[in-house]
């Protein structure tokens, strides 16, 4: 399966461009094209089309949870293809603030059609290989990224703990790869979830581990309890943070790298 970020915080190519957000390209060996995420806005597409992948071809769409850096080029999206499965978990519109009262969550203009959205519940194959994993289990909840963000509905605020967030499962020759978007409920406790749920050696971890405003024992306890996981590849990107990354790919033991847009990765 071959894997292609075309959108991420952080760009090297001179005509491609970045935003925050993270989008994800799996082409799978049986030629099933999915798209995990969609950026904030329409800049994906633009990468797309850069990099010879044709939107309007993919067959299935996986929203990894709600926020707008995720879910925002939606719209682009449905103006492009007029085929794909749209996944999402149940929560995936919930009201979502920052720690500055200002609205994160999906974009409300957008509306998936009825005949596309998918309500996932428990793991679905979409693809020989590619299952959507739902279920991301708090085995640590120190491990969790809830600070300063709530769910608001009228006068009832809540923390927001991101039941809606999902992850996507590669497997291929009796390996797993897991691609995550943001890792609000720990990137830890998502791989322990995958490990339970598959039961199959790591390959490739991907994604955001969003540890942007974490501090440096934060990180380090990180690296000690990814150092404890036999992993054979790590690209962490998106949410993490330039330095927070730095201090992980200190402690780090195994083979660790930042992903950009373009980045090129097989499973």
């Amino acid at each position: 399966m071959k894997i292609k970020i075309i959108i991420e915080n952080t760009v090297f190519q001179a005509e491609a461009k970045a935003e925050l957000g993270f989008s994800a390209y799996i082409k799978t060996d049986e030629n099933h094209k999915i798209l995990f995420d969609t950026g904030q806005t329409g800049l994906f597409a633009e990468n797309a089309k850069l990099f010879d992948i044709d939107i309007a071809q993919i067959d299935s769409l996986v929203i990894s949870h709600g926020h707008y850096d995720h879910s925002g080029g939606l719209q682009k999206f449905l103006s492009l293809n007029n085929q794909a499965n749209i996944y999402v978990k149940e929560g995936y519109d919930s009201n979502k603030f920052n720690r500055y009262n200002k609205y994160i969550g999906f974009p409300k203009e957008i509306c998936i059609p009825k005949d596309r959205l998918i309500i996932v519940k428990e793991s679905t194959e979409i693809a020989k290989g590619v299952y959507i994993s739902p279920d991301v289990r708090i085995y640590d909840a120190e491990e969790t990224h809830f600070t300063h963000l709530t769910i608001q509905n009228g006068e009832n605020v809540m923390v927001d703990t991101f039941e809606e967030e999902q992850y996507l499962t590669l497997i291929n020759n009796n390996k797993m790869s897991i691609i995550s978007g943001c890792a609000h409920r720990g990137i830890v406790n998502t791989i322990m979830s995958a490990i339970n749920t598959y039961k199959l050696p790591i390959d490739l971890i991907l994604g955001g581990f969003h540890t942007l405003h974490e501090s440096d024992t934060t990180i380090e306890k990180l690296a000690e309890k990814l150092n404890a996981l036999k992993i054979e590849r790590i690209v962490a990107c998106h949410c993490t943070g330039i330095e927070q990354y730095a201090l992980l790919k200190n402690k780090y033991h195994g083979e660790i790298s930042y992903g950009h847009v373009g980045l090129n990765l097989e499973v």
